[in-house]
């Protein structure tokens, strides 16, 4: 009788081969929104932990008595005691020195160097490079001013005053956005302008600062299809209430106006 010694196969047949890259394309497949979503949300937490960072530093300059219970906004009027930078360009000028680390200007030219908690990591805009200080503008810094300009009725962007208030946990001061020189959010044109744009960075969530300190990560569900005017709302009630009352109140002075030139042409016809 006749044995044959079986043969030890070197390696995969074809077949092999093509049903182990079609399970793993299934389990990348599977994982990989997964992974993303994870991610997205990892990028929202340190996101919303850095604007807590920065919270605390607008509350700790708004607690110095020269600045009078002021949180710093974009816009506002700018100290003269700053030597080469100009507070009224971006409210992180005024809060970024309550950070050891800040590194002033050289001259007016310069840029002042903050500490990277006021860059989103998911603002895509520039690269602020792999330090922990980074030159701040309007390109790097992710996070805008909001105001309800009351401290200063001539200046729509001045600062919030935090005294005397019962709205403080409704009025934004922060949250995610790109910033424009020398403006904040005040109304829902600037909303649209500085805050709309941010919602493409980590899974359409905006991360909110209120002037009372609170800290809200606010969801839309539909980033195609936003309503920004209700989103707006959602997230600045005072605001959106406050422009309602000025509204009424500009139609109430224009009715009045209205009925004091009929009565000064009927006194005229008499």
């Amino acid at each position: 009788m006749t044995f044959h010694s079986a043969r030890r196969r070197g390696g995969f047949t074809l077949i092999e081969l093509i049903v182990v890259i079609a399970i793993l394309a299934t389990l990348v497949g599977i994982s990989a929104p997964a992974l993303y979503s994870h991610m997205k949300a990892g990028d929202v937490t340190k996101c919303r932990t850095q604007i807590e960072q920065l919270s605390k530093l607008g509350i700790k300059y708004s607690q110095d008595m020269a600045h009078k219970a002021l949180l710093p906004t974009s816009g506002m009027e700018d100290d003269e005691d700053t030597k080469d930078v100009n507070e009224s360009d971006g409210w992180w000028i005024a809060v970024a020195p309550e950070l050891d680390s800040t590194v002033y200007p050289r001259n007016a030219k310069g840029k002042m160097k903050v500490s990277t908690i006021f860059h989103c990591p998911s603002d895509m805009r520039t690269n602020v490079g792999s330090d922990s200080m980074m030159l701040a503008d309007v390109k790097s810094v992710s996070y805008v001013s909001w105001t309800d300009g009351t401290e200063d009725r001539d200046n729509p962007n001045s600062c919030i005053r935090t005294t005397a208030r019962q709205n403080l946990d409704t009025l934004p001061w922060l949250s995610d956005g790109n910033p424009v020189k020398g403006q904040s959010v005040t109304d829902l044109a600037s909303f649209r302008k500085m805050v709309i744009p941010a919602l493409e960075r980590h899974d359409s969530t905006i991360v909110v600062a209120y002037a009372s300190g609170a800290i809200k990560a606010v969801k839309v569900e539909d980033d195609e299809n936003v309503d920004a005017e209700a989103l707006f709302k959602r997230i600045a009630p005072t605001l959106a209430n406050k422009k309602k009352d000025d509204d009424d109140s500009s139609d109430s002075e224009d009715t009045e106006d209205e009925e004091d030139d009929v009565t000064a042409t009927g006194d005229e016809e008499e």
